[in-house]
């Protein structure tokens, strides 16, 4: 009996490694759709930051030249903007298979 067992595991496995490529090349596909999409978030990201800093920028320059002008509450908005880098910093590179030897 465990030999028939043995037999009809053995006989099993190309099906099972079939399976589990499959599996496989399904995750790697979900695993590119979801760079594409962080690297449309990181494109944004940059976009805003650029642009608050050239609010912050364009502020100090009319303070510069007005300096009668109250623009304490557009600071207040950009300084909000500015926070939320504070609040969600930009995580560091993963590696490419944690926990996993490398590929050789």
């Amino acid at each position: 009996m465990r030999l028939w067992r043995l037999l009809h595991t053995l006989d099993q496995l190309p099906y099972r490694l079939a399976c589990i490529e499959q599996a496989q090349s399904h995750l790697n596909g979900k695993v590119e759709e979801i760079m594409t999409k962080q690297d449309e978030l990181n494109a944004i990201v940059e976009r805003l930051g650029a642009a608050t800093e050239g609010l912050r920028s364009d502020i100090q320059a009319i303070k510069d030249e007005h300096p009668e002008v109250d623009l304490s509450a557009l600071e207040a908005r950009v300084a909000g903007l500015e926070g939320l880098d504070a609040e969600y910093p930009v995580a560091p590179p993963q590696e490419e298979n944690p926990g996993l030897p490398p590929q050789e």
